[in-house]
């Protein structure tokens, strides 16, 4: 299959790091997909979609706490 978006690249399934924003928290999530080997558009099945719509909850409800992996610092 060809990308959509690119219209060059080849799709094909590797691991790829989706993120999900809650508020002003991101949650970075490693889910396999199919993905653009030229651009690295992801394609997401609805399965990997309801995946993330129930960690967007979970973590909206404080039922799961992930790791910290850094901070983000605004300059005005």
């Amino acid at each position: 299959m060809k990308c959509v978006i690119c219209k060059s690249g080849d799709v094909r399934k590797k691991a790829v790091q989706a993120e999900i924003k809650v508020g002003y928290d991101h949650l970075l999530v490693t889910v396999q997909a199919e993905a653009c080997t030229e651009c690295g558009e992801p394609y997401y099945t609805s399965d990997t979609l309801r995946y993330f719509e129930r960690l967007r909850d979970e973590f909206t409800r404080k039922e799961i706490a992930p790791q910290l992996v850094g901070k983000v610092y605004e300059i005005s």
